[in-house]
């Protein structure tokens, strides 16, 4: 296997992840095995893409291994993300974390993916990737997901005043205030919502089955 990145190494990696084949797909995975079996969950291999699934403790870790390797050095960090999984709250674990990296020199993309309780935080890798700064605010801002280290910490997209966390499947579609700009005293209010009728259920069924 070695001697496989030795040769693509040497080979300046002169050719597209479509060329890719399976095999080698796996020798990768295998390698990843072997240097992070102590961070790795399990790994799947999907559409030419490799997932990591790790715990949430090990995030710098690896992060620093995949930018650093000189077999895959993922010198892009794409996005982070998260998922809400409101819905499967019974096994314990509230969110899903997605970091997405990117090897230039491979042209492939690693997703680094794990779960979350609800009170747990993630640790910040901003001094590895300068990028993550606003994708971790926004995630703050979004999901109320904490980051530890993190530089500079705040909202990014809504006001500082905002209750909640927008993307939330537990946050109500109408928000709980409202802003408006009031002409008798010549400012903006923001006051508490109130709706002039029940919020409806709206059932997106197809009754012509």
């Amino acid at each position: 296997m070695l001697v496989l990145f030795n040769y693509i190494f040497n080979k300046r990696f002169e050719f597209s992840v479509s060329l890719l084949s399976m095999k080698l797909l796996q020798n990768l995975a295998v390698f990843l095995i072997n240097c992070l079996k102590k961070y790795l969950n399990f790994i799947l291999i999907k559409d030419n893409q490799i997932h990591l699934f790790i715990n949430k403790d090990y995030i710098f870790e690896v992060c620093f291994f995949l930018k650093n390797s000189i077999f895959i050095f993922c010198n892009q960090l794409m996005d982070i993300t998260a998922i809400d999984r409101i819905e499967h709250l019974k096994d314990g674990y509230r969110w899903e974390f997605v970091y997405v990296f990117l090897s230039t020199y491979l042209n492939l993309r690693i997703f680094v993916r794990g779960y979350l309780k609800y009170y747990q935080f993630l640790p910040s890798i901003y001094v590895l990737f300068s990028s993550s700064n606003w994708l971790e605010r926004e995630i703050w801002d979004m999901f109320g997901i904490y980051f530890k280290n993190h530089p500079d910490l705040r909202r990014i997209l809504t006001d500082y005043s905002f209750l909640g966390s927008p993307l939330r499947k537990d946050f109500p579609l109408t928000g709980y205030l409202e802003v408006r700009y009031e002409e008798a005293t010549k400012s903006i209010v923001v006051e508490q919502l109130e709706l002039t009728q029940e919020l409806r259920e709206f059932r997106l069924e197809n009754p012509w089955k």
